[in-house]
């Protein structure tokens, strides 16, 4: 399937888990991967869920061409019901979004990957670290894939991501020493975004994220 077929979607908003957004995580793959885990209320995230319903259709389909029409295996959804420290669902689903730190465009070239980052204005957010605990709204491809072994399925493939609410270090805010804010006092300035959004080159690529 061509890759500008693949719809687009937006996440509803979140909050990231194991974000790894401006550093690619390289534990398990030299190349490494840009991620994040966003958990949603299930409520909230059904407009999502049909979309991935309806990739689902189109990896079955990709599957019964290469299994002679037999029903194929289906592999573990983008998704998971959130378990508390209890054992016990929540109302809450964990999305899993990646996308390669590298990829090979058709002509074979490798090119780096970035993740644009913005703030609630649309603005690019640059030198900055987003931690888990960040509020998100996270902006992917639907992409069905089939593979033998893990069956016919649809990966969440990261493009970009909106800041709504930035937690940094191991605090997050304020908040995490004892202070509470404070009306009518001193703000901090904003610094002035000069350097342009990170290109996302993701558009030639031929390699999928499973």
């Amino acid at each position: 399937m061509p890759r500008n077929n693949y719809e687009r979607v937006v996440s509803p908003k979140g909050t990231a888990q194991y974000a790894w957004l401006t550093q690619p995580d390289t534990r398990f793959d030299p190349v490494g991967h840009y991620k994040t885990n966003l958990i949603v209320k299930a409520d909230e995230a059904q407009t999502l869920i049909q979309a991935i319903d309806k990739a689902l259709e189109q990896s079955a389909t990709l599957a019964k061409e290469s299994t002679k029409n037999k029903k194929p295996k289906q592999a573990p959804l983008p998704y998971i019901e959130e378990i508390d420290e209890e054992g016990n669902t929540t109302d809450n689903l964990i999305f899993k979004f990646k996308t390669k730190a590298e990829l090979t465009t058709k002509d074979g070239t490798i090119v780096k990957n970035k993740v644009p980052l913005f703030d609630t204005q649309g603005v690019p957010i640059l030198d900055t670290d987003v931690w888990s605990g960040s509020e998100l709204k996270v902006s992917a491809e639907l992409v069905p894939y089939y593979t033998a072994m893990a069956g016919a399925g649809v990966s969440l493939r990261l493009r970009a991501v909106q800041v709504v609410k930035l937690v940094q270090g191991g605090s997050g805010d304020a908040s995490g020493f004892g202070f509470d804010e404070i009306k009518d006092g001193y703000v901090a300035e904003k610094k002035e975004v000069e350097n342009e959004v990170p290109v996302q080159e993701e558009e030639e690529a031929t390699s999928a994220d499973f």
